[in-house]
């Protein structure tokens, strides 16, 4: 795929127009992560893509028809059809943002239901359909931006404002996973017999490694993102986040369940 260890011009056309197989397209994005040289010229390309498909359009436009065509007849069909992609275009691109601020809403209202069960312990249950839902709908946002073109102007600021709502999302998400890892803890020790000064110090430990680890995501997240805003690199990370996240919340389902 590559002449001198950078993508061909050819395989980047064919990235752009969608004509690589699954198994080039993941090389493809594996080469981009790690290489500044072939991200800036997808980028220039995309950007050259996106001026010449406007030029043209704008050509189209200004072109008269022919006298001999009947123009009053055939404008109520031709304007049918450009209004249904400038429709679909539209809601492709408000349909993940409502979706991610919509997933947002559930995980603060979630994370408020359980505020008062960050400082009462209590039997692992639960957190409420809220949280879990919120997760589905950051999962979906994620993975819904896997091939979209990341490049262009218009869409850039958009894939910038998913990045920012799904990491919000993961930090309030990660919050409540330290409360269900904590209850989790305190019950297994509760069953195996420990006492309550051991079952409290397994508690404060498990509280701890978990921020630890709570922290190292959100951090380190936040830096990945911000570098590669748009690549599916980022769009996978988020996605690979959110499910461990989403495992982490159903755990006391499997556990209440035996």
């Amino acid at each position: 795929m590559t002449t001198n260890k950078h993508i061909s011009e050819e395989k980047l056309m064919g990235y752009i127009y969608r004509t690589l197989s699954d198994a080039e397209r993941e090389s493809f994005d594996k080469h981009l992560s790690d290489c500044p040289t072939c991200w800036a010229r997808l980028a220039d390309h995309e950007l050259r893509h996106r001026q010449i498909s406007g030029s043209l359009e704008t050509a189209i436009n200004e072109v008269s028809p022919s006298r001999k065509m009947n123009f009053a007849a055939i404008a109520p069909r031709l304007q049918r059809r450009r209004a249904q992609p400038q429709f679909w275009r539209r809601f492709s691109l408000a349909a993940p943002l409502a979706m991610a601020v919509g997933g947002l809403v559930l995980a603060f209202f979630g994370l408020w239901q359980n505020l008062g069960a960050f400082f009462v312990p209590q039997p692992p249950s639960p957190l409420g359909t809220l949280p879990t839902l919120a997760c589905f709908c950051f999962v979906f946002v994620s993975m819904d931006q896997f091939d979209r073109a990341f490049a262009m102007r218009s869409r850039f600021i958009i894939m910038a404002m998913l990045a920012f709502m799904l990491w919000l999302g993961t930090l309030v998400i990660g919050l409540l996973n330290i409360l269900v890892i904590r209850d989790l803890v305190l019950t297994a020790c509760v069953s195996a017999g420990y006492k309550p000064a051991e079952t409290g110090v397994a508690a404060i430990l498990a509280v701890l490694v978990s921020a630890v680890i709570y922290i190292i995501v959100i951090i380190g997240g936040a830096e990945y993102h911000y570098k590669r805003i748009g690549h599916p690199s980022s769009w996978k990370l988020f996605s690979w986040t959110i499910v461990m996240q989403l495992f982490i919340m159903v755990l006391p389902y499997f556990f209440n369940g035996r």
